[in-house]
């Protein structure tokens, strides 16, 4: 079993010249792997795309369960948003990463920077299964287009991809919108004087914000990326830019992709509420649409990592299960119909045959008759 706190599988990556991005990696596509052999195990990958604030280390533990979950058999992979992940800590060879941030940190450029890392860091061969979360399943749904041909299925767990600001949180927002400015003022002024304490401060601070809560380990790291000023200058600009941009569905790009898309929203979910899984049920009835049955709350990251890891790993399967099925009936008919193709070849070379035999008896006949008369 890997130990959640251990940090051998997390590394600095840049995408390009001031945009570090954090990336977490359980396992390694196959060398062996080809574009030939699309169904197997070993020509796929999970790859994680997280919610707001797009730390990638709050699903260390949800990661790490679904790469356990499959025999290690299929790598996990996760890639945090850029400027989300503080860069203080970053030494040796990662060094230069330390530098000014360009401002690249919009929606659409969470977007590309993602379409960026699958093209350079990610194998060709390899065949990509989503797994987005919040406004990661809008982000992987805007990737769909761009990796059609590499897709296999996606999982949009808590999705927010419409009517972000008619949700029940969304609405709290936009009432106290006109104060926004005062209290990104006033949490960012308190971030930067929290900076200047020690680790073991900021990590009681955590602590003691969660309570008595059962938080993983790695969910409490990931949260001290709240003392760098430009992480949550980052989050709070990615998070007002959602209210505005993520609006009415895009029903011909789900519609596009329904049949590769398996969707799980929460019973209490104030971010994207239950209502929206019914839409998406009567927009689309032959959508995998599935609801919580496990009290899951949408910061799933927090409590559930391990549940929600095990939903995701046997839903898979199931769905691995019904592909399978569907090539073996496809094969089947295939077969059916070469073999009717070959009877009938055969049933019209017989009954050519059999015109030939009854001309021959005619033309014989005909030559009989003539050499009586003669």
């Amino acid at each position: 079993m890997m130990d959640c706190g251990s940090t051998n599988h997390m590394e600095w990556v840049s995408l390009k010249p001031g945009v570090p991005v954090h990336v977490m990696k359980f396992g390694q596509p196959s060398p062996e792997a080809t574009s030939t052999c699309p169904s197997k195990d070993d020509n796929l990958m999970f790859l994680v795309i997280p919610g707001n604030p797009g730390v990638i280390e709050y699903y260390e533990k949800f990661m790490e369960t679904l790469y356990l979950a499959n025999d290690k058999r299929i790598p996990v992979w996760g890639i945090s948003h850029t400027g989300h992940v503080s860069t203080k800590h970053v030494d040796g060879s990662m060094k230069e990463l330390k530098g000014q941030l360009i401002n690249e940190t919009s929606l659409e450029q969470q977007v590309q920077h993602k379409l960026l890392f699958i093209k350079t860091h990610i194998p060709c061969h390899t065949r990509l299964i989503l797994v987005g979360h919040s406004i990661g399943c809008f982000i992987a749904l805007r990737l769909l287009p761009y990796i059609d041909e590499r897709s296999h299925h996606n999982f949009f767990l808590f999705p927010t991809i419409e009517r972000l600001s008619s949700s029940f949180a969304g609405r709290i927002i936009s009432t106290f919108s006109t104060f926004f400015f005062l209290i990104r003022w006033f949490l960012l002024t308190l971030v930067f004087l929290l900076s200047f304490v020690s680790s073991r401060i900021q990590s009681g601070i955590i602590r003691a914000y969660f309570g008595r809560s059962v938080i993983d380990e790695c969910a409490l790291r990931a949260t001290m990326s709240i003392f760098d000023t430009s992480c949550v200058q980052c989050s709070f600009t990615l998070g007002e830019e959602e209210l505005k941009v993520v609006n009415e569905l895009d029903k011909d790009l789900v519609q596009k992709y329904i049949d590769r898309i398996s969707f799980y929203y929460g019973l209490n979910d104030h971010w994207c509420p239950i209502e929206f899984g019914y839409n998406m049920k009567r927009l689309f009835p032959m959508a995998d649409v599935r609801f919580c049955q496990d009290q899951i709350e949408h910061a799933f990251v927090l409590r559930f990592s391990r549940i929600m890891a095990t939903i995701v790993s046997e839903w898979f399967r199931t769905i691995q299960n019904s592909m399978a099925e569907r090539m073996l009936i496809q094969n089947s008919d295939v077969k059916l119909n070469k073999l009717r193709s070959r009877s009938s070849n055969n049933g019209t070379l017989k009954d050519e045959e059999k015109k030939g035999e009854i001309f021959g008896d005619e033309t014989r006949y005909l030559k009989m008759n003539h050499n009586d008369s003669s």
